[in-house]
């Protein structure tokens, strides 16, 4: 996909030379004018801006720039200026551009410095929506389990504390939905919370996010540029996959959790920061610990709170309430009108291995929700799916076969739980759905001992 750029200059010969130099790489689109470029802005969306500070018509670069950041804060606009003008192109910095480039400039200059403000964009806007979705009201489940409840009381004991914590667990066991809660529930909740994926990143990328660069620190570091420990300041910073970091970027990792300060890359002075660390990891980090894959130090400073979040094969019992919590998810999302499943379905449900965990279950919840035709989940959705998938057998064998009554109870009680999870615990409403009196419910529910 090429990223769509606009140039604005009024000399139109220059413009049809950027056009026919940047088209091999870039979606280009030109304006002799800040007024014809606002004017595109409103009909296109654009990854970058390129505009000339001195213009004709009544509209300078300044005004483009003021223009454009009453809409778009974190569209990357870079400044073209001669060398009469290096001080307004200081005053478009403040305004919010970029960065500027001194004309005459080469086109490989320009190029790099396009290449850095659209990366930047990028990432800022997907920070954003990070920072946005953590302050939205999530209609999130954690579950029930005696264990998940132990790890709730945890966290409301220290989660208003700046304490380091380290979730560990399977991959798709929630351990980001527990690390939005922490950050919701603490007094940083009004800062944002940023999400690195240390797995995802090189090395250098990685360390130039995560602590900044100074200008020239390397090849194509056309301009200082914040880092994440930096751009928190006041939050927290969940670090997803810990321990994936390199030896080197945890040595300057555990600098920046034992003394709160950073220094960017290439740079001699350090930067204060003000951020609650919280980890993730499905990794065992004692185990890399003992192949010095892991600093020990780092560890200890990271794990001062540590929680280990089970795998759903191992808390059966939440199933009901995460199949609702989705369904309901997905009857919004997709305009459904699904109000149950059939009894066997969940049973089954309760069975599987779940090797991916909750972020498998919601897989298959969303496949089903799509694919039902009616206002029921029946048995054929739940194994449409390819035949290698873990939905189609348990890895462990069954040696105890239920009597007929004890499946019947056992189905009995998992349809209650599921009409009281749909209908947010109105009785009278899951009597209906599951088509017997309020007066048999409340039976049923003291004899399965539901709350």
């Amino acid at each position: 996909m090429k990223y769509n750029v606009l140039f604005i200059d009024d000399e139109k010969d220059f413009l049809t030379a950027l056009k026919g130099y940047f088209t091999i790489s870039y979606e280009v689109q030109t304006a002799e004018s800040g007024a014809k470029g606002l004017s595109l802005l409103e009909q296109t969306q654009f990854d970058a801006v390129v505009t000339d500070m001195s213009m004709p018509g009544g509209m300078d670069g300044l005004d483009v720039i003021r223009e454009i950041r009453k809409t778009d804060p974190l569209l990357p606009i870079i400044i073209m200026t001669g060398v009469g003008t290096i001080k307004n192109a200081v005053e478009a910095i403040q305004q919010g551009a970029f960065h500027y480039i001194t004309k005459p400039f080469g086109s490989e200059e320009l190029e790099i410095t396009l290449r850095r403000a659209i990366e930047s964009g990028q990432l800022h806007r997907r920070l954003a929506r990070q920072e946005g979705e953590s302050r939205k009201d999530h209609d999130y489940v954690f579950g029930s389990s005696r264990h998940i409840q132990d790890i709730m009381q945890t966290i409301d004991k220290v989660s208003e504390s700046d304490a380091p914590i380290l979730l560990l667990g399977e991959t798709g066991t929630g351990k980001s939905m527990i690390a939005k809660h922490i950050h919701k529930t603490s007094t940083r909740k009004d800062k944002p919370l940023f999400t690195i994926d240390c797995a995802a990143l090189a090395e250098p990328l990685l360390e130039s996010e995560l602590f900044g660069h100074v200008k020239g620190a390397f090849t194509g570091a056309v301009s200082a540029k914040r880092g994440l420990l930096e751009e928190a300041y006041g939050g927290t910073i969940l670090l997803d996959e810990i321990g994936e970091l390199s030896p080197s970027t945890q040595v300057k990792l555990l600098r920046a959790v034992q003394e709160l300060e950073i220094r960017p890359v290439g740079g001699n002075r350090p930067v204060s920061i003000d951020v609650r660390f919280i980890s993730a990891t499905s990794r065992n980090l004692e185990d890399e610990i003992e192949k010095n894959q892991f600093r020990k130090d780092l560890y200890f400073r990271l794990a001062v709170i540590s929680l280990t979040l089970p795998p759903l094969r191992q808390r059966k019992f939440d199933i009901p309430q995460f199949v609702a919590h989705f369904l309901k998810k997905f009857n919004q999302r997709y305009k459904k009108r699904i109000t149950r499943l059939e009894p066997s379905v969940l049973q089954e449900l309760q069975q599987l291995p779940w090797k991916g965990n909750i972020r498998e279950l919601e897989n298959t919840m969303e496949r089903m929700v799509l694919l039902a035709d009616r206002d029921v989940v029946t048995r054929d959705l739940l194994y449409f799916c390819d035949k290698n998938s873990c939905c189609q057998e348990t890895d462990t064998p069954n040696d105890h076969i239920s009597s007929l009554k004890e499946v019947v109870q056992d189905a009995e009680s998992l349809a209650i739980k599921q009409a009281l999870e749909l209908t947010q615990g109105n009785r009278t409403l899951a009597a209906k759905l599951l088509g017997i009196g309020r007066r048999t419910l409340y039976v049923k529910m003291e004899t399965y001992e539901i709350n």
